[in-house]
Formats: C-alpha cells, structure tokens, sequence
C-alpha cells in the first residue's frame, strides 16, 4: 500500500508545488483586490465538482461497481460499464453546462450575495441617513444611477466597548449602543492615502495642499463640505489597512438611485463572467474522475495522480506568458482553467487507450447496473464533497467582507499540501484495496488495512497540523507577501491558515473513513452524517463571522470536519476498533508534536529579528523553523517508540 501512496503522493506533491508557485504569481498579480476576489469565487465552482468528482462521490459509487465487474465477469465486461457510465455522464452533464452557463447571474445571486449593495435608496430633496457596518472593508463605494447625489456629515464609528454590543446592534438592526469614537472622513481619507502610499506628501504641505492633492488623486469634486457625485457617478472611500471602525454613515439627498456597497461595484458582474468561463471545467472534471476510477481499479496510479499538474502547468504559463501582460487578467485566468479542463481529459482518454482500455461513446443504456451507479452516487455526492459544501458556505458567508474570499482561498492552498499528499492519496489507495478485500473474503485484512492507514496518515498530519497553527504568518508571508500581496494581507491569511489547521488532522481522517462505508456500498449513512456536518458549519459560520469575520469560518469548518469524524467513528466502531497498541502509537504522536510546538515557539522568539528582516533573511529563518520543527518531531516519534525505520521500510514494500 505504501508503494502505491509514494507514488500518488510523488505527483500529488508534485502538483501542490506547481500550485503554490501558480498561488504565489496570483497573488502578485492580483494581491487581494476586487479581480482576485471574483476569479477565486468563480474558480471555486469547477474546483468544488473536481474535488467532489474526482476524488469522492463518483469515484466512492463507480470504482466499487467497476472493481466487482473486474473481478466477477472479467475485464471486457467492466469496460461495457464503464463505456456506458461515460456517455450518460458527458449528456447529463454537457445538458447541465448549457443551461448553467446563461444562468449564471441567477446563480452567483447565491454563492456570493456580499457583492451586492448593502443599502440601495431612491434619493429626493429631502436628505435621508445612512448607516452600514464595516467590519473587513477595505473601502466604501457610494455608486449614484440616473441622477446627482450629494452627501455630508460622513464619518465613521470606531468600535464600541463591549465590542458584542455593537456586533448584535449591527446583525439584528437595533439601535447601536456603547459606540466608540466618531472619526470625520476627510481624516480617515487622509490616513488611508498616508498608509497605502496612493499619494505622496511633503513635509512643507498644508492640510489644504493635502486635500487638494487627495482630490486631484480622486478625480472627485468635494465642494462647499459636501461631496457631490455626478450622473452614474462612483465615490469610492479608501480605509486604512486594519482598521477598527465598525460604522459607515452619512447623509444623502440629489435624484435618482443610490447603491451603497462595501466589495467594488464591479465584482459581482466580474465574477458571473468569470464563471461563465471556467464551468466548462466541472464537465471535464467529471469525465477525467470517470477514466480515473478506471485506472485505478487496475491499479495505474501515476496517470490520475499527475492530471492535476496539468492544470497547474497551463496557470504558469498563462500567467508568466500573458497575465501579467494585459489588463483583462480575470479573464485571462478563467481561459486557462478551460484550455486545462480540455488537456486533462484528452491526457487521460489516451492513456486509457494506449493501455488498452478504450473509453468511448456508446448507445447509453440505462440498466439495472447503471441505476444502481446512481443510487450508491447521489447520496455519496453529499457525503463525500462535505469539505467543498462546508468550504461554499463559508464563501457565501466570505463574500460579505471585501478580501475575505482572497483570504481563504491563500489558506486553502497552503492546508490543501498536507491534505492533498495525504488525505486525498489515501483516499484513491484505500477504497479500491478495501474493496477487492471484501470481495475476497478478507474482512480481517481489509479491516487491519483501515487501522494501518489511519496510523499511517496521523503520523504526518498532527505534527503538519501543529506547525501550522505555531508559525502560520511566517509560512504566508515567505509564499505570497510580494507586488500587491502585502503584509497586511499576510497577517490576515495567517490568521485563517491556523484556523483551518485546527480541522487538518479530522479532513484527511475523513477520507481514511469513509472508504470504510463506500467500500461496502452504504453511501447513505455518510450522506446523514454530512448533512449534519453541514448544519454544524452553517450555525458555526454565522456565529463567529460577526465576531472574527473570515477567521471565523475558518473555525467553523474546522469543527465541522471535527463533527464529521466522531459521526463517521462511531458508524464503524464495529468493523474498525483500535487496539491498545494503536492508542499508545497515536498518544506518542501527540505528544512529540506538542514538544515540537514548545520548540518551535522557543526558536520563533529568538529569531524574531530575521523573520522581521528582509525577504531572504525571512525564507531562510522560515526554513530554519520548519526544519528545526521536523528533527524535534523525527527524535520524539523514534524515542517514544510510535514507529522505527524497520517498519517504514516493511510498510513500503507492502
């Protein structure tokens, strides 16, 4: 089994290394901002049907049907199967991508409804008060339609003390008490340009100079006190970089409408384009899980482990050879996600072919075989993409801070390397061994490959889980803090990286689980228990945005994962139960990953100038860190006798 994970794992990295350094173009090119915001959302979408697609609902319904056809009436009547599993599958979805594309404006109202207005009013003579919160905004954008405006007595609240009340004032619309200090805008203004270096001052300027050159640098007409904003006009208000306001009012009054949103204007026409573009790319996901499932069943690993890369490929060379070229560059981006869709399924059709197995369209037959394909897949949909429904929930919740979607995605990437060499590589390797186990009368060996597989995955996931809580900002800053990628942005990222580590150690125990049920045919038990988990995740999300805003969905997927596992355990305490032996094995884990956590923050302080210092000396005290973190953890597995070198090399040649 180990041979086997060396080498999905080897291309898995492989393609996780490529990913970063796709990441880090990325946010270089685009940082955080309004473009960044709408691709990540509209890529979210293919991406999500990939995971869920290739490395769970489909492959957990087909690859067991598959392997019992292998096995029962030989391999020409598997192919039969496969053949008409992948017509049906290319006309249902090819249907669904036709009517989805023209319909995506409707859809996105859903998966990111934070990049519409907050407030739309119609305007009169008489002035009317505003008011909208800003916990995360970057800026405030006053958007005018068929009409003049003109606005006076903005200003902003900082945050009151108690905090929650003015958090419970803001959600539920009561009146807001316990305010913090009120802030005229001209000083937030002035401040904001100061801080993110859009305007320069001289030390000779007068505050008149500096109003006159921030108006100049708006191109907006401030006139008499008021601020005037002409026909389909746009006044966009810059905030500091982590401030601490909680409260954007106003008063407006002019003719026509008026927008007030707190995400650009822009974004939410941006990203229906975007997704217009790559949801080409669930098709070719769906077709290129399909050719997986069939490779892998016959055990030919290194082809669906390498599709990946791909992708990845196609990013680096759009974004070195055109991206940072043109100014269209969402555009751009949601072209190689298409153009990789395409390459992948056309890879993996061909090795399929030169192997022998020929995937082709046939008269599709809707028989007993295929029926039950679907019935073991509509549930297994729900139960084996809960990582992916719990990530859109915490997007649709993200969409209402400006950046947020950005940030989660940045710390997506990063957790998504230990996630993907080790849930998803035990994921392909342990459902189709289990499978042919069962098939064969091998229950006791089937159930001793879940145990050695779950050893196996803690073994490198707890100590990679603990590494990213300790020194998540570092980790970022040393990836992505370059071109519009700022420190700033590396503070916030981080934040949401340690989160999502709490959840580490449960995503990839839920892929060694869940075989356990797929295995065995029952998708249902885990489409219960997912819809549970999705419960968790919504209540969670809503309850700590308000108060830790992106961070909190990061915490709140995190539990999530954590409620799915203990469901997940207890449905198979009785085919899988852990030995004393296995106790001691997981105890000693835990233990040498804390003393690597005592470690690493002892060696954090005393480095704290070289992480601070430049960007090498920072990659270099970084790589210190991590290497340092690695030895202590390396001695404490040996020491406490978790495993030897003997067994590492016997697990390899199984």
């Amino acid at each position: 089994m180990l041979r086997s994970l060396m080498t999905i794992s080897g291309f898995t990295l492989m393609s996780r290394i490529l990913g970063v350094m796709r990441d880090i173009l990325i946010a270089r090119f685009l940082g955080t901002g309004m473009v960044a915001d709408a691709f990540f959302a509209a890529f979210r979408f293919p991406n999500m049907f990939r995971r869920i697609f290739g490395e769970g609902a489909f492959n957990a319904a087909f690859i067991p049907l598959f392997g019992k056809r292998v096995t029962r009436d030989g391999c020409n009547s598997a192919m039969q199967f496969a053949n008409n599993a992948f017509t049906i599958l290319f006309g249902s979805l090819g249907l669904l991508t036709l009517l989805a594309i023209p319909l995506m404006a409707a859809i996105m109202l859903v998966v990111v409804p934070g990049f519409l207005p907050k407030t739309e009013e119609n305007l009169g003579s008489e002035a009317i008060e505003f008011r909208i919160p800003l916990r995360g905004a970057k800026a405030v954008y006053l958007q005018t339609k068929e009409g003049e405006a003109s606005f006076k007595n903005l200003s902003v609240v900082k945050r009151g003390n108690p905090a929650f009340v003015n958090v419970f004032g803001e959600i539920f619309g009561g009146e807001v008490k316990a305010e913090g200090e009120e802030v005229e805008l001209a000083s937030v203004i002035l401040e904001s340009f100061k801080r993110n270096g859009e305007v320069e001052f001289k030390t000779t300027d007068t505050e008149e100079d500096k109003k006159i050159k921030i108006e100049a640098a708006r191109d907006q007409i401030f006139k008499g006190g008021d601020w005037l904003v002409n026909d389909d006009g746009l006044l966009r208000i810059p905030l500091p970089p982590d401030h601490d306001y909680a409260v954007f009012k106003g008063m407006a009054s002019g003719g026509g409408e008026l927008a007030i949103y707190n995400n650009d204007p822009g974004a939410y026409d941006l990203t229906v384009k975007l997704s217009q573009i790559t949801f080409v790319y669930l098709l070719c996901m769906a077709l290129v899980a399909h050719l997986s499932g069939v490779l892998t069943t016959l055990k030919r690993f290194a082809a669906p482990a390498f599709s990946p890369v791909i992708l990845n490929l196609v990013f680096l060379c759009g974004l070195l050879g055109l991206v940072q070229f043109v100014e269209w560059r969402g555009v751009a981006l949601a072209c190689c996600v298409a153009l990789a869709g395409f390459l992948q399924l056309g890879v993996l059709w061909w090795v399929c072919f030169r192997a022998g197995l020929p995937v082709v369209f046939k008269k599709p037959v809707f028989d007993s075989s295929f029926k039950r394909l679907l019935v073991l897949m509509g549930p297994g949909v729900i139960a084996a993409g809960i990582q992916q429904i719990n990530l859109l929930v915490g997007g649709i919740v993200a969409s209402f801070q400006q950046g947020a979607i950005s940030y989660i995605y940045y710390a997506d990437r990063i957790y998504q390397l230990p996630l993907g060499m080790i849930g998803i590589a035990f994921g392909m390797v342990l459902l189709p061994e289990i499978t042919r186990l069962l098939h064969s009368g091998k229950e006791g060996e089937a159930r001793a490959t879940m145990v050695s597989g779950l050893e196996l995955a803690m073994i490198v996931t707890v100590p990679a889980a603990i590494a990213l809580m300790v020194i998540p900002q570092e980790i970022i800053s040393v990836i992505f803090e370059r071109g519009t990628f700022t420190s700033s942005d590396s503070f916030q990222t981080g934040r949401a990286l340690g989160a999502f580590a709490i959840g580490l150690p449960g995503y990839v125990l839920i892929k060694v689980l869940q075989p356990g049920y797929f295995a065995r045919e029952n998708t249902k038990s885990p489409m219960w228990m997912a819809g549970i988990t999705v419960i968790v995740n919504i209540v969670f999300s809503l309850v700590l945005f308000p108060f830790f805003g992106h961070v909190g969905i990061a915490i709140a997927t995190s539990i999530a994962a954590w409620v799915n596992v203990v469901l997940l355990w207890i449905g198979l305490r009785e085919f899988v139960t852990l030995s004393k032996e296995n106790w001691r094995r997981l105890r000693g884990m835990v233990i040498a990953s804390l003393v690597m956590a005592v470690g690493l923050l002892g060696a954090k302080a005393l480095m704290v100038g070289w992480i601070d210092a430049g960007p090498w000396a920072k990659a270099i005290s970084t790589a210190i860190l991590v290497g340092f973190g690695a030895t202590i953890y390396g001695v404490g597995v040996l020491l406490l006798r978790v495993t030897s070198f003997s067994e590492l090399r016997s697990a390899f040649r199984r």
